[in-house]
């Protein structure tokens, strides 16, 4: 297997959003965090459907299918997003379907048409959500559409909301099994940024859904 600070290298080669937008609070994961949060979740993923929801410009759902996923799928509604998706994704000479979508309308159903012969293999979703700053909620958006489609989740969110993060998903019948804390790192790329870069607490959740 792949070395974890290799995988970080190729993650970070990746060209990042050329125009990212505030609204959509599109953030590209760094590659270290993004190779961690792999490895962390490589047992789960190896051999299964891997399923990026806002996959942005495809780090996540690229990583998981260079670590061994049966097949890599990620979803964004943002037209720029995907296609700088489907670029990287040639560049690191990886096999991803890229759809230009609301996650709100993904369900099983159009997951079990492009799986085919694949759709009884276990479903893992990973996703980098907003983390509800810019529209209130967001969060909650990803977080009903992964217990919905996933078998296994692994969820990225903002620190502060680590308890409600748990209550909303054990209300929702999930169960958390891990978590892992880290710090996300965020560049000045908007107006309304002051500094240079800061490193935002988050939590990465494993979310068994049932």
């Amino acid at each position: 297997m792949i070395k974890k600070k290799h995988l970080e290298m190729i993650l970070d080669s990746l060209k990042s959003h050329p125009n990212p937008k505030a609204d959509l609070e599109q953030y590209t994961i760094d590659g270290k965090l993004a190779s961690d949060i792999l490895f962390f979740a490589v047992n789960d993923f190896y051999g299964n459907v891997v399923i990026d929801l806002g996959c942005g410009t495809g780090r996540l759902a690229i990583g998981s299918k260079i670590l061994g996923a049966k097949r890599a799928i990620g979803i964004d509604i943002d037209k720029e997003s995907i296609e700088t998706a489907k670029e990287n994704a040639k560049k690191a000479n990886v096999d991803v379907d890229f759809y230009c979508m609301d996650i709100r309308d993904v369900d099983n159903e159009f997951l079990n048409d492009i799986l085919g012969e694949g759709k009884n293999l276990k479903k893992v979703v990973i996703q980098n959500p907003p983390f509800g700053a810019q529209k209130k909620h967001a969060d909650r958006i990803f977080l009903d559409k992964a217990l919905e489609i996933g078998d296994i989740i692994y969820t990225i969110h903002n620190y502060p909301t680590k308890d409600f993060v748990m209550k909303y998903v054990e209300d929702k019948g999930g169960r958390i099994t891990h978590i892992y804390e880290a710090f996300f790192r965020i560049p000045a790329i908007y107006e309304f940024h002051k500094k240079r870069a800061v490193n935002i607490p988050v939590v990465v959740f494993r979310i068994e859904s049932y």
